[in-house]
């Protein structure tokens, strides 16, 4: 019984150890590979005051990404609002 104990509390062990570093690995893995839910669907924009300028260099960098980051719908929004973005700044540049 001692002995099944041990065994027991070996494996337990190994496998907390083993799932600590599968969750840091999973955390680093997405801090990478990171989508910026502010363009996307505009949540988390608190303190997020772009000029219209920086918001076409973001737009232009997420889409770079790609579908290693975003489905193909999100990218076509992505670029729809790229689209639109541009059109906003071309309008206070040159007027209506």
């Amino acid at each position: 019984m001692r002995r099944l104990l041990t065994i027991i509390g070996i494996v337990a062990t190994s496998i907390l150890l083993t799932s600590g570093q599968v969750l840091a690995a999973d955390a680093t893995y997405k801090d990478e590979i990171k989508r910026d839910e502010c363009l996307l669907v505009s949540k988390n924009c608190t303190d997020n005051v772009d000029s219209i300028q920086q918001r076409i260099e973001k737009l232009n960098k997420e889409i770079i990404k790609g579908t290693d980051v975003y489905t193909k719908d999100e990218l076509e929004n992505l670029k729809g609002k790229l689209r639109d973005t541009e059109r906003e700044l071309e309008f206070m540049e040159y007027g209506g």
